[in-house]
């Protein structure tokens, strides 16, 4: 599936200014606010809403069933429009109402083998997988541990080779997983000759794109990952309410089904016997919302045809000029200044004289600026690991961000930040 509205080739160049200000254009909630908080819901294009608005039509006019058979070939196009934007191909996707619920299945199709699981992760891992872990470990289901990917003396290859070795058991299946780029760190994990030791040990790598996927090219041939995960409501710039598993060939072929075994993910063939479906499908529910499916394939076509490395460059050149304003205006510096695998996520820690920041950041959004905060109901390791405190601000631009928008968040936070505070 191609949508109309994103069919415009491009050049390998840098956007142009005329090529920004039409996106814009085409981005109906774009400009009412100053928007960094694309890591939390970024803003769909309009042919993320034609393609959901085309669903509805037709089921409002036909009914469901109806509606569902007219909409057949266009939602199965919707795998393979995913599978272009990440090196997959279309039977390795499965869909899911979140990436939490798509993490959660990939772990529970490992538990469901004959070997016990070890899950190695790191203190950056998102605070629903965590949950998961902490909750599975406590009820005997798999064991974890916790390491740290920030900077320190031993790079972080040396420090996941020695605790593979440290769980080295013929006993037990590893499946280390890892954030692309974390939820409340923006600086991407070294993701380089991490797939060449897990398998070494016969192990599975699963890869959280969360903050990845819409920001950064990610092809999953190339990080040789065994599950990938991801939302369509971030950077993606999708609807909320959908997630994305992949799944490698590996993967497909060692995982089991997962716990919970839909109508739509296995043939019945007698009285005793069930058939889990050999590619991906055999990990999704039948129970599904069509528009929301159509619309990610649209969200996908678009990022597609913009071009995932020429997003990457202009998110590059946003970051840049949203942190040296702030740093200018204000003396703030992003936690992540200085690391050469910065992105576009920013975080910054607020200064005491903010006070609360929940209210701080309603008092932004009063003032027509979007922003998030990071606390530890979503990342609680990551937190305690670093040291900072309290919740942290963040800021995420997309490469739609202008200096119109960056200049109103710089104006809010002047007006409200006390002087002298940063």
């Amino acid at each position: 599936m191609q949508s109309d509205a994103c069919t415009a080739m491009y050049g390998a160049a840098h956007f142009t200014e005329a090529e920004l200000t039409r996106l814009r254009g085409e981005t109906r909630a774009w400009g009412r606010y100053a928007h960094f908080a694309h890591g939390s819901a970024s803003l769909p294009p309009d042919a993320v809403y034609a393609a959901w608005h085309a669903w509805l039509d037709t089921e409002r006019a036909a009914g469901a069933h109806r509606a569902a058979e007219q909409h057949a070939a266009a939602l199965r196009s919707v795998r393979a429009s995913v599978a272009r934007l990440v090196g997959a191909q279309a039977h390795q996707i499965a869909f899911f109402d979140s990436a939490s619920r798509a993490w959660s299945t990939a772990v529970s199709a490992a538990l469901s083998g004959e070997r016990p699981v070890h899950v190695v992760t790191t203190h950056d891992e998102y605070g629903a997988n965590a949950l998961y872990l902490l909750t599975a470990a406590q009820r005997g289901r798999l064991a974890f541990s916790v390491i740290s990917a920030r900077p320190a003396e031993a790079s972080f290859l040396e420090r996941l080779d020695d605790e593979l070795d440290r769980i080295a058991d013929a006993a037990h299946l590893p499946v280390v997983s890892l954030p692309v780029v974390p939820t409340s760190w923006g600086v991407a994990t070294p993701l380089a000759g991490v797939a060449q030791r897990v398998h070494a040990r016969g192990g599975l790598l699963l890869l959280d794109a969360s903050h990845a996927v819409g920001q950064l090219p990610v092809d999953m041939r190339a990080l040789d990952c065994d599950m990938l995960v991801f939302p369509a409501r971030k950077w993606l710039r999708g609807p909320k309410g959908l997630g994305v598993l992949c799944l490698s060939e590996r993967a497909l072929a060692r995982l089991d089904a997962p716990d919970a075994v839909d109508v739509a993910g296995a043939r019945w063939l007698t009285g005793t016997r069930v058939q889990p479906h050999a590619d991906a499908r055999r990990f999704e529910g039948s129970e599904f919302h069509p528009g929301l499916r159509l619309a990610l394939g649209a969200a996908c076509d678009c990022a597609l045809s913009a071009g995932p490395a020429r997003i990457a460059d202009q998110n590059t050149r946003v970051r840049e000029r949203t942190a040296s304003t702030l740093e200018a205006r204000l003396g703030w510096q992003p936690l992540e200044a200085g690391h050469a695998r910065a992105t576009a996520l920013m975080t910054y820690a607020l200064p005491e004289a903010v006070g609360d920041a929940e209210v701080f950041v309603r008092r932004l959004g009063e003032a027509g600026v979007n922003v998030s905060l990071v606390g530890t109901q979503h990342a609680r390791w990551a937190l305690e690991a670093a040291g900072t405190g309290g919740p942290l601000l963040r800021l995420t631009p997309h490469y739609l961000t202008d200096d119109e928008e960056i200049e109103r968040l710089v104006l809010a936070l002047e007006t409200l930040v006390p002087t002298g505070s940063g």
